[in-house]
């Protein structure tokens, strides 16, 4: 800055605004430096013309450099007297560069400067089939909570040059091919540039892949960004797998001789349908195997867990599949129906047991909704050709259990996503609070030490343990320092009334709640103990009664059994004596009839 010598004071020339003195934020020129307080007092104790005519015309110079604000084009007019140095017209500003070097972009600027470098886009209906659902597809990624379009938490839009600039030569050096959101959809929308769903996909998993890699040693290291960018890239590269074989399902081939990605976080994978049926059972071990969070009080609303639940409770009720439904929501089963079907299954009962609480886990309530279908399908699948009801409800069947595995598809993405998304949550905001924990420590460190720079003293416990059946020793020879802590009781006496009152209703709460489980429990195992007994008294009842029956019976198959034998032995008798008499090839029956001798020796003897 220029500055005139006259008489004992030195006169400021105004300083002009240029790139150089410019605010950095937001590119605005500062305003003129007012003379400071010596700069005053030497213009009052000046008395020649020539200082004054200089002052004011210094004066004047500054306040018309104020007056024109931020035109940067105007020159300043001489100042002081005609002997003294001109002062140099102010060059004109130059305007800023779009991205100047190690400056930050916003990501709206960086985003069009990518599209301007992509010309010749073309609109959703001039795109193919395959194109539409990549864009679909890429679409429904982007919602996800992490890297939205309104406020993401993670920048994953534009390349890392233009929102990191300080990193751009160490991940040039490390990542060989560069890849963003934003440069993916301008090559899909520009053409020529992918051929097939298989090339966009594994753009999109490069991506996430490239950030694994670069924060790979930050994350060894525990730095906290590389950890958090690393641990996100791997979900969302394991969720972007996902989310293409679902959407994208259409375009899948059959090659059993392909690679299959069983589960975790692939850098790359092929559109094939054994693919999906992997990815659907890892989301399957994830999903049914959590616990569905529970409210203690009725009257609350839903935990997420339950609001799933009941989402796929109300995906089988809607206007549209009320006459495909109508056969499944009530128990009302024909009379052979016990005979083929083990366990009979309906909507309201299992509606009845989530409202009770009975579902442990998000699988227990999709086994109960798959058996309501596989149940009719079973028992109708025979008969479906003879009767109208039974091939209707079997059609039904058919067209419900296909809406039912829509709408567990679409529960099995979402649960996934949330359940590995809150892991990584929780893992991010501990790792934040150790953070702030070792900050804060640092802090109050330092402002200690600034305090009492001379009185540092390092205070040292000595722990003695004595042996288990020895007498303790004689005081040691030397003596422990001596610390005054009155001053540190009198102050945490307050903060310990407050948590020992905070400690004691918090135990208030604990024992309210514990009664209450406690009742809930009670009566839930007196409820269970109650429909035992109505369910033996019941058993009982039957097994008499068909006992009782089963005798009857048995007695009357006797008397029957009985009263038959003996007609059948008189008809049998009968008909042999008719049948020997009609017989006409029967011998001939000769009868002899012999006059009775008696001897002469008997005659005399009964003489």
């Amino acid at each position: 800055m220029k500055t005139l010598e006259r008489g004992n004071f030195v006169a400021r020339a105004p300083l002009l605004p240029t790139a150089s003195n410019r605010d950095s934020a937001g590119g605005k020129k500062k305003r003129p430096l007012s003379p400071g307080p010596e700069e005053r007092q030497a213009k009052r104790a000046s008395t020649t013309d020539s200082s004054k005519s200089s002052i004011k015309t210094a004066s004047r110079t500054a306040s018309k450099a104020a007056s024109a604000g931020r035109a940067a084009s105007k020159s300043v007019g001489k100042i002081g007297s005609k002997k003294a140095s001109s002062v140099k017209k102010a060059a004109p500003e130059p305007k800023p560069t779009q991205s100047e070097p190690h400056v930050a972009v916003p990501m709206h600027v960086a985003i069009a400067s990518i599209k301007e470098r992509y010309p010749g886009r073309r609109g959703l209906k001039e795109l193919e089939n395959w194109e539409s659902d990549c864009v679909r597809f890429l679409k429904q990624l982007t919602k996800h909570p992490w890297i939205t379009a309104d406020r993401p938490k993670y920048i994953f839009h534009v390349p890392v040059e233009f929102m990191f600039p300080e990193i751009k030569d160490s991940y040039s050096e490390k990542i060989e091919k560069p890849m963003d959101l934003t440069t993916a959809e301008s090559k899909l929308l520009q053409g020529a540039s992918y051929e097939t769903v298989e090339e966009f996909v594994n753009d999109i998993s490069l991506i996430f892949t490239n950030a694994i890699s670069f924060n790979q040693t930050g994350h060894d290291i525990g730095e906290p960004t590389s950890c958090a960018y690393y641990e996100v890239s791997t979900h969302l590269l394991k969720y972007s797998r996902w989310l293409s074989l679902e959407v994208l399902q259409t375009h899948l081939i059959d090659s059993p001789s392909s690679p299959v990605v069983e589960k975790g976080s692939a850098s790359s994978w092929k559109m094939t349908i054994q693919n999906r049926e992997m990815a659907r059972k890892e989301m399957e071990n994830i999903v049914f195997n959590e616990n569905i969070e529970k409210r203690y009080d009725p009257r609350e609303k839903f935990t997420w867990t339950e609001q799933e639940c009941d989402k796929l409770l109300k995906s089988l009720r809607h206007t549209s599949d009320h006459k495909h439904m109508s056969y499944f929501i009530q128990e009302l089963f024909p009379a052979d129906y016990y005979a083929y079907i083990k366990k009979p299954m309906a909507w309201e009962k299992c509606k009845k047991k989530f409202d009770d609480g009975q579902y442990d886990t998000l699988g227990d309530i999709v086994e109960d909704l798959r058996l309501i279908f596989s149940n009719a399908l079973k028992y109708n699948a025979k008969v479906r050709e003879l009767s109208d009801v039974s091939r209707s409800a079997y059609s039904s069947a058919i067209h419900m259990s296909r809406k039912l595995e829509a709408a567990i598809d679409k529960m099995l993405l979402s649960v996934a996503d949330r359940i590995g998304r809150e892991k990584i949550d929780l893992i991010t905001s501990q790792r934040e609070m150790e953070a702030m924990r070792r900050e804060e420590e640092e802090q109050m460190k330092l402002q200690w030490e600034k305090e009492h720079p001379s009185k540092v003293e390092i205070k040292t416990t000595i722990k003695v343990i004595h042996p288990r059946g020895s007498r303790r020793q004689k005081p040691t020879d030397f003596e422990f320092p001596f610390y005054d802590e009155e001053d540190d009781r009198e102050d945490s006496q307050d903060d310990t009334l407050r948590h020992a009152k905070s400690l004691f209703e918090k135990q208030i709460k604990a024992r309210a709640a514990m009664k209450e489980i406690s009742l809930a429990v009670g009566i839930h195992v007196y409820r269970k103990l109650d429909q035992r007994a109505a369910a033996r008294a019941w058993a009982y009842r039957m097994a008499y009664t068909a006992f009782v029956e089963r005798k009857r019976k048995e007695e009357k198959l006797k008397a029957f059994k009985k009263n038959s034998r003996e007609e059948s032995s008189c008809k049998q008798t009968n008909m042999c004596v008719s049948t020997a008499l009609n017989d006409t090839n029967r011998k001939q029956i000769k009868i002899c009839l012999q006059k009775k001798s008696v001897s002469k020796r008997k005659l005399l003897t009964s003489l």
